[in-house]
């Protein structure tokens, strides 16, 4: 009989398919994209221009969506050479709407987390200015301010007594209370 001979039948070969493949590309793509934009976070400061040195810093605070601080550099002579302090920051574009505001100025080193000493006055050190943003003159411990004008939104400090070197500041952070 010939009903049970399976050597030479005439099956018709399966047809793989190919769109589960497709499928399972298409998931895998859209798994990476979405975890891609999931880990991802793009963070666009200065309205995307470059800053170079000696232009300041945008900054951002509650009052203001952008504050460019510009610090100066003062050389300082003495006896066996001399060198460069950290002796002001201007800050330049202030909203009107921060007069009045209470600002906290702090300056870095390149890998330290720990704010560096500003000025040492009479064996005190300040590792922070805080100023208020206002057109009468104010002197707090460690700093003086110069050069009010809230109408231009602009506003300079200074620090006195011995200085931070201009060569270990790295970074500043102006805080807005």
């Amino acid at each position: 009989m010939e009903i049970l001979k399976f050597e030479n039948s005439s099956r018709p070969a399966r047809k793989k398919s190919s769109s589960s493949k497709a499928v399972f590309g298409l998931a895998g793509i859209a798994a990476v994209a979405l975890l891609g934009s999931t880990l991802a976070a793009n963070i666009s400061l200065n309205g995307g221009t470059g800053v170079e040195f000696g232009q300041g810093v945008a900054l951002t605070t509650a009052c203001d969506s952008a504050i460019t601080s510009t610090p100066t550099a003062q050389f300082v002579n003495a006896a066996n050479g001399g060198g460069f302090n950290f002796s002001t920051v201007a800050f330049t574009g202030v909203s009107y709407d921060c007069l009045g505001k209470v600002f906290t100025l702090k300056a870095y080193g390149d890998t330290s987390a720990t704010p560096l000493t500003l000025a040492t006055v009479s064996s005190n050190a300040y590792t922070q200015a805080t100023f208020v943003f206002t057109t009468a003159s104010s002197v707090s411990p460690g700093i003086s301010t110069a050069d009010r004008s809230p109408v231009n939104g602009t506003y300079t400090i200074g620090f006195q007594g011995t200085q931070a070197t201009s060569g270990a500041v790295y970074k500043l952070t102006l805080e807005s209370q």
